[in-house]
């Protein structure tokens, strides 16, 4: 490369850097600004006593025999 060269890259990969650092805060100032009137996340039931799911039968007990 010749020595004109070196500045012309290192301020486009500035100006590359400054472009991407913008776009990623306007990007993100958009996810706040949407936050609030988004839906809330679906929280996840926990298997417990408590659940609602179908169960297996339980297995009725075997009487051994001699």
């Amino acid at each position: 490369m010749s020595a004109a060269r070196i500045p012309a890259v290192r301020t486009l990969v500035r100006q590359f850097a400054i472009a991407m650092v913008a776009c990623t805060a306007v990007a993100g100032g958009a996810a706040l600004a949407a936050a609030p009137d988004a839906a809330p996340a679906a929280t996840s039931q926990q298997a417990g006593a408590e659940n609602d799911w179908p169960k297996a039968p339980t297995p009725s007990p075997v009487v051994p025999t001699n």
